[in-house]
Order: C-alpha cells, then structure tokens, then sequence
C-alpha cells in the first residue's frame, strides 16, 4: 500500500500485444453449436467491422444455424455437430483451414467441445483463445473464463476488443 501511495507501483491495466501484429492476415471464429450462444454471439458482435485492416475473416458455423444468419461476402465453413463428433459440410473447407491455417483461432463455444478443440489443436496458429475448462490448457493459449454471474457477452466483449487490437 506504501509503494502504490508513492507512485512506485502504479494500476495499470492488463494490455494485451500480439507479436508482429502487423503480419496478423487471417482469423478463425468457430462460432457456438448452442443456438441461444449463437445468436448472443452474433449480437454481441453485430457492430464489429469485419472488412478493415486487410484481415481475413472465416467463419465456421453449425449448419442448422444457416438460415439465421444474413452475412454477405464473407467466408462462412459450415459444419455438422452430432454427439462427439464436428464434420465439415466440405471437406475442401476443412482442408483449407489445416494446410493454410491462421494468425488468430477463437473458439467461441462456452462448454468444452473434444471434437472441435482437437481440430483446432491441428490447425497451424500463434494465437488459439477459448473458454476455460478442464481440458482448455492443452487446446488455448489464452483463455477467457465465464464468471459465476454467467454473463456470456461480457466475455465476447472481450473477444471484441482483442480483435480489434489487431
């Protein structure tokens, strides 16, 4: 308490820089199988400017989910969720993403998926965010947790702003 009276520690706030943020080119978001997640997730990032900076955004989407989504010019993947297993609706898509890989993975999927998180763990990429959970350290190497108070959007906020920052 002396030292923070003094000026000697200060509070900063916690920045987040990505090496060589300049050569960042191309994001992943795997957007949540739940639907209630889905729709919350594409809210929350309703007002995020996908087409600046010369970053290319994909987006891998549950394919039930097809029709609730109006988004144009875009790369959308489209993928099946069935018990324990994530299929590409294209196998080329899928292709795609392992032999091209990515700067940026985000996994937006609150509850632990071992499918999805495996496919991610194959993917070539600096910077994988997910979701904390039992098994999230050996898939992400950042991680955001949900409070007790189970207030989702604040965590996409947060997501939102990492972007951002590229």
């Amino acid at each position: 308490m002396f030292y923070l009276l003094l000026g000697k520690i200060r509070k900063n706030r916690p920045q987040i820089e990505f090496p060589n943020n300049k050569k960042i080119k191309r994001v992943v978001i795997f957007f949540p199988i739940d639907e209630d997640l889905f729709r919350l997730s594409l809210y929350s990032f309703r007002k995020f400017n996908f087409h600046k900076n010369n970053i290319e955004y994909y987006f891998v989407i549950n394919q039930s989910f097809q029709n609730i989504i109006n988004l144009n010019g875009i790369n959308l993947f489209f993928v099946n969720y069935k018990k324990n297993k994530m299929t590409f609706c294209n196998l080329e898509e899928q292709d795609y993403l392992i032999d091209n890989g990515s700067d940026v993975t985000i996994d937006l999927n609150v509850e632990f998926f071992l499918s999805l998180s495996r496919f991610i763990a194959f993917m070539d990429s600096n910077i994988k965010i997910g979701f904390k959970s039992t098994f999230s350290d050996y898939f992400y190497n950042l991680q955001l947790e949900v409070k007790q108070s189970g207030i989702v959007e604040n965590s996409y906020k947060k997501i939102e702003k990492i972007l951002k920052s590229l």
